[in-house]
């Protein structure tokens, strides 16, 4: 290369060189020409005078009011790969660097078998690979790579999640070229996610994959015969669904909270995103209304629901819940029972009050008289509920020499009874639910305590009676019901929910033990059986 002295004013600059990189502020190199006396390093020209690279240099000098500046002339054309060669060490956006691998895959175009003047032949993978540092190497990364970049959703995503996050080639491609079109065409909503950026790349796909592979299995509804069947539907369908027969013996609920949650793919009639906390009171008051035809007489109504807050000041929720229900059903209010949580957490508000330790449960009848209810014996201070072990028999007679013991999860509903000391007052503890997050990674909203339902559902029903809960959720009601030997019937209007919550249900079925719920009943029920005896 040539050196020369060159007018700033001869100087051509080309467009698309010029703007291919992000703009930079020039003040910091302009103050470092000024004080050096000059530039460190010349531009670099063609013999036509058009600027190949030094575009900030030459800004920098014309700020400073120079008429000359050092030029280094090349004989070579103004191409966009010229440019990016001449900028290795640049400092660069993501945006850039983009750019970049999207010019080298323009630069090296396909010519299958042409060979160059030394008769070598054109390997166009090779030659992408040297001109990106080795970094992508091997025809299915390159050919992956190439994909991407052409096929990127908006602002180049995933092009940017492998430049700035090292996300694989692979499932990036995976994405592109598949699971999206399924998220898209099931309208999932995790492309949206992995835009906002609330999902990585794996993420992304593994709830994808996971989500298609539930909606094949479960389908519109989940039917274990004579046990479970839960429908992929809006509560206020399910009498229709259950041909509005009396058939139900208890629901026990916990109600969407007003104004704190959307659910996605629920649809723009989510229950808890009305406008006015009497409005949502009016319309869960209607969901109770269309259930009444299908309760027995001697039914009970369980329904969970937290206060909610705004500006630091309780809604009375759970009152106006109440009213609600009286208002619009015959079933009659027989008495609120207190869930208290050992370790609760707030709703992430910033307001100086107590935080809330506890939820109302109210309770209503079909029939105050006819009404379930069993008297559950709850353990004394200083005793411990006995428990029986047996030894296992083989089918050839002969006797295990290990003595039989509850299963694990009947362990954990044993431990709750444990801790309960009077009716009114169920204690729980509120931790992370480690099942609903081994189903899925991405967890659920507000989750119900595993425990909650285990002493109402044992105090108001029978084995075999059906348990309902119209707002299904992640089934934590169905899966005590199962567990209990209780017959069960739900609604869920999300898709990702009902898929979840099904799965918990088969994990229930397969952990129903008789011997472990046998246990359960003789220490909750020994009360009712010593009167009967006496």
């Amino acid at each position: 290369m040539k050196t020369a002295t060159l007018e700033i004013s001869h100087l051509v600059e080309v467009p698309e060189l010029k703007e291919y990189y992000t703009p930079q502020s020039i003040d910091e190199l302009a103050t470092s020409i000024d004080v050096d006396g000059g530039m460190k390093i010349p531009i670099i020209v063609n013999e036509k005078f058009q600027i190949i690279d030094g575009y900030r240099r030459v800004d920098a000098m014309r700020f400073l009011r120079k008429k000359y500046i050092e030029v280094w002339i090349d004989d070579v054309e103004p191409t966009i790969f010229e440019r990016i060669t001449r900028n290795m060490y640049r400092i660069k956006t993501t945006e850039d660097q983009v750019k970049e691998l999207k010019s080298v895959f323009v630069k090296y175009t396909k010519r299958m078998g042409q060979k160059n003047k030394e008769g070598i032949v054109y390997n166009r993978v090779e030659e992408i690979s040297k001109a990106l540092n080795k970094k992508y190497s091997g025809k299915d990364t390159i050919t992956k790579l190439e994909f991407i970049l052409n096929n990127d959703i908006e602002n180049d995503i995933i092009s940017k999640g492998i430049i700035e996050k090292n996300w694989k080639v692979e499932p990036c491609y995976d994405f592109l070229n598949k699971n999206m079109k399924v998220d898209i065409d099931s309208n999932y909503g995790y492309t949206m996610l992995l835009i906002e950026g609330k999902l990585n790349i794996n993420e992304a796909n593994s709830l994808i994959i996971q989500r298609a592979v539930d909606d094949e299995k479960f389908g519109y509804s989940f039917v274990i015969p004579n046990k479970i069947t839960v429908f992929n539907d809006d509560c206020r369908q399910l009498s229709n669904l259950l041909e509005e027969k009396p058939i139900i013996d208890l629901i026990q609920t916990s109600v969407p909270y007003w104004n704190l949650r959307t659910y996605d793919g629920c649809g723009d009639r989510q229950l808890g995103q009305e406008e006015t906390k009497e409005e949502y009171a009016h319309n869960i008051g209607m969901v109770f209304k269309s259930l009444e035809i299908c309760l027995k007489d001697t039914s009970n109504i369980v329904v969970n629901i937290g206060e909610t807050y705004m500006d630091g000041r309780a809604q009375s929720i759970p009152f106006l819940i109440k009213d609600a229900i009286e208002k619009h059903t015959s079933l009659i209010y027989k008495d609120c029972i207190i869930w208290s949580k050992k370790n609760s957490r707030p709703q992430g508000e910033k307001v100086k009050r107590l935080q809330n330790s506890i939820e109302y449960i109210l309770w209503f009848v079909k029939d105050i008289d006819k009404a379930t209810y069993n008297i559950l014996t709850f353990p004394k201070e200083g005793k411990e509920p006995k428990i029986t072990t047996v030894k296992d028999v083989c089918k050839d007679g002969s006797i295990s020499k290990k003595n039989k013991s509850i299963s694990k999860t009947y362990g954990k509903l044993v431990s709750h009874l444990k801790e309960q000391e009077i009716e009114n007052i169920i204690v729980t503890s509120i931790g992370k639910d480690h099942e609903l997050y081994s189903i899925c990674s991405s967890g659920f909203p507000a989750p119900m305590s595993p425990m909650l339902t285990v002493t109402l559902t044992l105090m108001l029903s029978d084995e075999n009676s059906i348990l309902c809960d119209p707002f299904g959720g992640s089934q934590v009601t169905g899966k005590i019901a199962t567990l209990l030997n209780r017959r069960y019937v739900s609604t869920e209007i999300s898709k990702e929910y009902f898929n979840i919550g099904c799965q918990r249900l088969l994990n229930a079925d397969e952990e129903f033990d008789r011997y472990s719920l046998d246990v359960i009943n003789e220490m909750v029920y020994q009360q009712l059986e010593e009167s009967v005896a006496a």
